[in-house]
């Protein structure tokens, strides 16, 4: 928001209201690879459109507006340069945000939102009144959508990686099951700062095929096995550490209850389970997880993110107990969980 409007409702009003316009601009950019355009040297607009199959005259407003939010900045002699925040945008660089700018943008994401007013007045998840069928469902029929939904989730877990690893005790573990671990970003980075650890990265089998790429490209195969199924029937059993990231705020309650179910069934009495997740906080402060409860809205069928009081009785229904919640660098906690 400009601080110029701070003071002023109606301005402030106006401002989030046309915050679309900037996400939109930021999506373009990152479509258009604008940033590793401008990884070794600044460029002008006629230069940037001819590289990147753009319209200059349009490419320079896109960027006037993006460098006044100082993603990019214009420079005395009229080219284009990146910043700090566009260099999260490059392709190459660790925890690109490309993948996440290009995929809210993208197409069936983009229309989800068009039916909040309708999840608002009955609670239906805006992407399935979209397009009939449930995000998870839609991306296993949609390749494209799908390839463009792992590089978004590997941007994420960029973002979280180094701070989760840093949180927490891995090393106390022998084996190490990533519940849902999609492309094994995570559990690869557990592994590489703990040698000690064996893993098992389990998803279904339209995933699994590029998490054995990344396990790998990182040299990891021969500690890190992967196993397919569903985590609404059955986990991998007898490993005496398991750990999923960002899976229970995609499902409502009763599908968190099969998921944890399944956990509970597989794990021995003194395994752990770590829950990584945003832990909403009461109060009118501005956190990420208020924000991502929406998306979670609008694009899934019932998922939610949840306060700790949600997450210890949600535990409690299966016999988990909460040992502790451990707070990490990033938005994101480590809730600590034992039968």
């Amino acid at each position: 928001m400009n601080e110029a409007n701070q003071g002023n409702p109606q301005l402030q009003v106006r401002d989030l209201a046309l915050g679309f316009v900037v996400s939109r601009a930021l999506q373009v950019a990152a479509e258009l690879g604008i940033a590793d355009e401008l990884a070794c040297e600044a460029k002008d607009c006629e230069a940037l459109a001819a590289r990147t199959g753009s319209h200059a005259p349009t490419l320079r407003r896109i960027l006037r507006l993006l460098a006044s939010y100082e993603v990019f900045t214009q420079l005395p002699d009229g080219r284009y340069a990146n910043t700090a925040m566009s260099d999260c945008l490059r392709e190459s660089v660790s925890g690109s945000l490309r993948g996440i700018a290009r995929m809210y943008g993208d197409a069936p994401m983009w229309r989800a939102w068009e039916e909040l007013l309708h999840s608002a007045r009955t609670g239906d998840p805006g992407f399935l009144h979209m397009h009939g069928v449930p995000l998870f469902d839609y991306l296993e029929a949609h390749p494209y959508s799908a390839q463009r939904f792992d590089e978004a989730m590997s941007g994420v877990s960029g973002l979280m990686n180094t701070a989760l690893v840093d949180a927490y005790d891995w090393g106390q573990f022998r084996t190490l099951v990533d519940i849902g671990g999609g492309s094994g970003s995570t559990l690869a980075a557990i592994l590489e700062a703990n040698p000690n650890v064996s893993g098992i990265l389990f998803d279904r089998d339209h995933v699994i095929e590029r998490g054995q790429e990344l396990l790998a490209q990182r040299g990891l195969s021969d500690r890190c096995r992967t196993h397919v199924g569903s985590f609404f029937d059955a986990v991998p059993t007898g490993a005496d550490g398991y750990f999923m990231k960002h899976i229970l705020h995609d499902w409502t309650d009763e599908d968190c209850l099969r998921i944890l179910h399944a956990c509970h069934r597989a794990m021995p009495d003194n395994a752990r389970l770590l829950v990584c997740e945003k832990v909403i906080v009461s109060g009118n402060d501005r956190q990420f997880g208020k924000l991502t409860d929406l998306v979670m809205l609008a694009m899934t069928d019932g998922g939610r993110e949840r306060t700790e009081t949600e997450f210890r009785d949600l535990l409690a229904a299966v016999s988990f107990h909460l040992v502790r919640i451990v707070p990490t660098r990033s938005d994101n906690a480590l809730l600590e969980v034992m039968k």
